[in-house]
């Protein structure tokens, strides 16, 4: 079984921010005591190496199907336009994750609508292992202290961070955002306080791209990339427009 992400690529210059943005926060845990399970850009795993990405839904398939999900997204990438992202704040997921979060707008929800409809299909049925946290995602769904919207997407989709009203209640889980480093010790949390003004990390995304999972939500193995075809909507009209994907971030790949 293959855990794959259809996830949001950013533009050249987001992707270099980014890799800047990890190379700062996991030096800056590791001299705080609690060094990063990964660093993006670097190989992890044994696999390729982590790709900054925004992810817009996760599942289980067969191997032999992933082929069949790649087809599913370029079919789709193809008929939207490409999609407009504003950095909005920096904040730490629950285990204690530097992560720089997107504002959330219409065009978020509706592509995250449209990628859960065009591939969750092909799911079957079937659970991930884990999640990201590297908890068993049966385990949650049979945990009654778990938040019961959560447990209910996780039923339903297989996937527990889908926006079904967007409303600010219940099942409002989508906060679109990139992981930039991910600490040892899930209590330790770094100062963000000092970073570049979130604001900046904004511009025009290009495409989708389809990823294999590794630990922590890392995507390291690269199955396609997915372009989108239209006229960039949205709040914000500067970027990198020119549709050129970067699902293949590494240091390597630029000569570092």
């Amino acid at each position: 079984m293959e855990t794959v992400d259809i996830v949001a690529v950013l533009p050249r210059h987001l992707d270099d921010t980014a890799l800047a943005l990890s190379d700062r926060l996991t030096d800056r845990m590791r001299v705080g005591g609690s060094p990063s399970w990964f660093r993006l850009g670097d190989p992890f795993d044994q696999a390729g190496p982590c790709a900054p990405h925004v992810s817009l839904f996760m599942l289980a398939v067969e191997t032999t199907e992933v082929d069949a999900v790649v087809a599913a997204t370029r079919a789709l990438a193809a008929g939207l336009p490409a999609l407009v992202a504003e950095g909005q704040y920096y904040r730490h997921n629950p285990v204690g994750a530097p992560e720089l979060y997107f504002r959330k707008t219409a065009e978020w929800i509706s592509l995250q609508r449209a990628v859960v409809a065009a591939v969750e299909p092909l799911r079957r049925g079937r659970l991930r292992d884990t999640d990201p946290a590297g908890e068993s995602v049966a385990g949650l769904i049979g945990d009654p202290a778990q938040d019961p919207a959560r447990r209910a997407q996780l039923t339903r989709f297989g996937y527990d961070e889908i926006t079904e009203q967007w409303d600010g209640g219940a099942t409002d889980r989508f906060n679109p955002h990139v992981t930039l480093a991910w600490p040892v010790d899930p209590e330790f949390r770094i100062d963000l306080t000092d970073l570049p003004p979130a604001a900046e990390f904004s511009g025009v995304l290009p495409g989708l791209a389809v990823y294999g999972m590794s630990r922590y939500g890392t995507c390291t193995t690269h199955f396609g990339d997915a372009p989108f075809s239209g006229t960039p909507i949205g709040g914000f009209d500067s970027g990198n427009a020119t549709g050129r994907l970067n699902s293949h971030s590494s240091r390597q790949a630029r000569g570092e």
